[in-house]
């Protein structure tokens, strides 16, 4: 294509280690010690990448699923102050899934898990082994906090105030995003059960039940989906699960392309659908190894090179859609027709599949779309 990228990649710290509050961390300025270890990069990023034959000034930000969550919180980092650290950013799905208020509960639970009593807790929580401290709380899923400073409020309630970083973005989500979920949902009480035991969601009980109400047992007539999302109800989790990310992206007051992976792997079960995480063999052009030898094969080469391309393409110019002086891309530019901005009045999505691509308009469920998008509900969202 003629147009080079470097990539960057970064480690930053999770669970307790990157995501515990408490009045002492507060006060020193360790709270979300994982976003401020990928902050930091950022401004590596900044001072060094000329070295390596990059432009400072380009900086485009990706990632998928929590990768994704955390650039969204950096979009509200500081109540959205640009600090010229990126100039856009793609986000595959993922959005600002929300952050904790506080978690006072889980630390002294793991303070009592190792053992400790004593007066400053916190000294004695780190000189605790990691297998230790992991294994008090194996299964919590340690959200970004409010902490008056890098994050000052809810995404929900930045966003209201236009307190974010206002860049390009290409956003979007797989077409059965939650579907990786293990187990089996068959009655209205284990989707309103699991609500609330999967993630740490603030949704109140009444709200839930007017989601369920909202979004039909029987959506077969609704968005093309798995076998098994016409025969059973946890496809209405997984609305619920993609609806933050939806929220920001219609919330997004400037260029945003959107697009729905609708891809299944040769190789997988018809009736697991396309699942969260599935998309990222085709983004990095590695499917290889997710397919191996099938008759299908040069069809899925051709769509991840389309999607790459057009990343690149988002990379260089913050629009998919810019052309090559070289026209080596002839065969996924025809493959991949031209992708309009997300629009308010007319939203549309990108599908992409490796038969063939098309844009599609994104009004399924607009009254349920309407109710998440109402400020009461997005703050229970995004919370």
């Amino acid at each position: 294509m003629g147009q080079p990228v470097i990539a960057v990649s970064m480690n930053y710290r999770l669970a307790q280690w990157g995501f515990l509050q408490t009045a002492q961390l507060l006060a020193e300025g360790s709270s979300n010690a994982g976003l401020l270890d990928q902050r930091l990069a950022f401004h590596w990023i900044q001072e060094n990448i000329a070295a390596f034959g990059g432009d400072p000034r380009k900086v485009v930000l990706w990632g998928e699923s929590a990768g994704a969550q955390s650039i969204a919180y950096h979009l509200f980092a500081y109540d959205g102050r640009d600090d010229n650290l990126f100039r856009g950013a793609i986000l595959e799905s993922g959005g600002p899934t929300g952050a904790q208020v506080e978690t006072l509960t889980w630390y002294n639970s793991a303070v009592e898990w190792v053992g400790w009593g004593a007066a400053n807790q916190l000294a004695c929580l780190r000189e605790v082994d990691e297998a230790t401290l992991f294994a008090a709380h194996p299964t919590v899923v340690w959200n970004p906090l409010l902490d008056g400073d890098f994050l000052t409020g809810y995404p929900s309630q930045l966003m209201q105030q236009g307190k974010y970083t206002k860049v390009p973005l290409l956003i979007g989500a797989n077409t059965d995003e939650t579907f990786a979920i293990s187990g089996i949902l068959n009655t209205e009480e284990d989707i309103f059960n699991s609500i609330f035991t999967w993630r740490s969601y603030s949704l109140t009980p009444p709200t839930v039940r007017r989601l369920l109400e909202l979004y039909p047992d029987d959506p077969c007539h609704e968005p093309p989906c798995a076998i098994t999302n016409c025969t059973r109800s946890p496809t209405r989790r997984v609305d619920v699960e993609a609806s933050s990310s939806n929220w920001f992206r219609f919330s997004h007051d400037i260029r945003a392309p959107s697009y729905r992976f609708d891809q299944r792997p040769f190789n997988g079960n018809e009736w697991d659908g396309v699942k969260h995480f599935l998309n990222v063999a085709y983004s990095f052009q590695n499917i290889s190894g997710l397919l191996g030898p099938s008759p299908e094969y040069d069809s899925h080469v051709k769509l991840a090179r389309a999607i790459g391309q057009a990343y690149i393409r988002f990379v260089n110019y913050l629009d998919p859609n810019e052309a090559t002086a070289n026209g080596d891309d002839k065969v996924e530019a025809e493959l991949l027709p031209y992708w309009p901005r997300y629009n308010l009045d007319k939203p549309t999505n990108m599908v992409l599949n490796a038969t063939k691509n098309w844009v599609e308009a994104d009004t399924w469920r607009k009254e349920g779309i309407a109710f998440m998008m109402t400020p009461e509900v997005a703050k229970e969202l995004l919370s």
